[in-house]
This record gives structure tokens, C-alpha cells and sequence, in this order.
């Protein structure tokens, strides 16, 4: 069995080329399962290069996490980001996987509260995402990052991200919730107050616009009252 061009690992009897194919042909459609772990597992006996060990190890990963069994995946998805050597030849070929990896880690250590262990797991996602993700996950990206950082107390840095996700989101109402809660958390009331307002101009219909005028009475002062 011939190797396809864009497989740059060490097996050359084409299996891993083969079940990769079969695994992400699955992965697609939504279908795989069990059967598609077992099979990504036995393959890593047949491959040596370690970023595409990873990339096996990081499809895994992804599977169980679409089956919902959130320990398992935490645990392939940890030894795939873990072991990508980015200054290898073959890293750009397993680019894809490792963003994904990175990012789906990074949201299972968010969902547990570990925002200190997410927060690298999303900064790996930075230098690659205009390569491999759309507009929507960057836009998460920034917006789990603005989070992470706002809740380990770093306030500036959380700035940063909050006013990048408002960007990329194109200033959605949950993206300027976040930027105003960032503002106050640093200091910047003056700015705090005039997301308010823009929510309060545009957001009326929001969800959360409760929260939002609550938030404002008890932080912003004389700031948050609705015009």
C-alpha cells in the first residue's frame, strides 16, 4: 500500500496513512466511535515520528471527547499536546490536529475550573489560529482566554483578549458583557461605562441584559445608570 504525499511519518506500509484517513472520514461524518479508538490505538505501534504519534494520540483524544467521556480524552489530548515537537519538519503537517487538540484541552481544563492549566493550552492556539481556525473559534479563543485571565486576577491581560474577542465577534452582546466586566476589573471605569451604554443602546433583547443593568448599578456608580 503506497503512502499519500501529505503523510510525512515513519510508517511505509501505508496502515497509519489508511486508518487516519478512515478515522477522520469518521470524525467528519460524526460516526466514529469505540472502534475508531482501537484502531488510532494500534496504529501507534506501527508509528515512530513523534508529531505524528501526537496527531494519533490527538484524534483520539478528539473522539472520546465527542463520545462525552471527558476523562479519557483529557488524557490522550494531554500526551498529544504534550509530546508535538514544533521544530520538526513534519509539525506543519499536523498543524491542524494540534490546534485542535490544544483548543479541546484547553475548554475541558476551563470546564473543570483549572483556568491556570487552560490558559497555555489556549496561548498555543495564538501563533496558528489564522491558519487553521475560522472567524467563530477565534473568536472563542479570545473569549476563553479574556475569561481565564479575568478570573486567575490578571486584569490587564484580560483586557487584552476581551477587546480582541469583541473584535473578532463584532462587538456581539456577550462579547461586550465580557469587555465591560474587563474594564471595571482593571481600573478603566470611564471605558466600563461606555460598553454599558453601547449594551444598553443594543442589547436590550439579550439574555443576559438583567445581569448587565445589575452588574452596572452595583459597580459602576453614577456610570452605570441607565440613561
Amino acid at each position: 500500500m503506497e503512502n499519500p504525499d501529505w503523510y510525512t511519518g515513519s510508517d511505509p506500509s501505508g496502515r497509519v496513512a489508511a486508518g487516519i484517513e478512515s478515522a477522520i472520514e469518521r470524525m467528519d461524518a460524526r460516526t466514529a466511535d469505540h472502534g475508531d479508538t482501537e484502531l488510532l490505538q494500534k496504529l501507534l505501534s506501527y508509528e515512530e515520528e513523534p508529531n505524528w504519534r501526537s496527531f494519533l494520540q490527538g484524534l483520539i483524544g478528539t473522539i472520546f471527547y465527542d463520545l462525552e467521556e471527558v476523562e479519557s480524552a483529557r488524557k490522550f489530548l494531554a500526551e498529544s499536546v504534550s509530546g508535538y515537537k514544533a521544530y520538526l519538519d513534519t509539525f506543519d503537517e499536523v498543524l491542524s490536529v494540534y490546534c485542535q487538540s490544544c483548543y479541546t484541552l484547553g475548554v475541558i481544563l476551563f470546564d473543570d475550573g483549572r483556568y491556570d492549566e487552560a490558559v497555555p493550552c489556549f496561548y498555543r492556539c495564538l501563533p496558528y489560529m489564522n491558519e487553521v481556525y475560522d472567524e467563530t473559534y477565534i473568536g472563542h479563543i479570545h473569549t476563553f482566554l479574556a475569561l481565564c485571565l479575568s478570573w486567575t486576577n490578571q486584569a490587564s491581560a484580560s483586557v487584552v483578549f476581551s477587546e480582541a474577542a469583541a473584535y473578532v465577534r463584532r462587538c456581539d452582546c456577550e462579547s461586550l458583557e465580557q469587555l465591560m466586566v474587563a474594564f471595571h476589573t482593571a481600573g478603566e471605569n470611564e471605558k466600563a461605562a461606555d460598553v454599558f451604554h453601547l449594551l444598553q443602546a443594543n442589547c436590550q433583547d439579550y439574555e443576559n441584559f438583567d445581569r448587565v443593568l445589575e452588574y452596572a448599578e452595583q459597580n459602576l456608580g453614577e456610570l452605570g445608570v441607565v440613561n
